[in-house]
């Protein structure tokens, strides 16, 4: 899988994220920014260990802080 597919496959976990009412927890500007924080260099690194599902619950913590 490409360092792109990865970050599509990472922001579509993170929009499908939803808090207890069902809500969304992150619109696509938010989910977008989350993601940016992971270089391609760290994406790439993860990608052998890491599902897109793994970084979203990772990234969705860091947002709630």
């Amino acid at each position: 899988m490409s360092i792109e597919e990865y970050r599509r496959q990472i922001l579509t976990a993170l929009l499908a994220k939803t808090n207890t009412k069902g809500e969304p927890c992150f619109d696509e500007s938010s989910a977008r920014e989350l993601l940016a924080q992971l270089s391609d260099e760290e994406l790439k690194e993860g990608l052998l260990f890491n599902t897109p599902e793994d970084v979203a619950d990772v990234l969705s913590g860091v947002g709630k802080l």
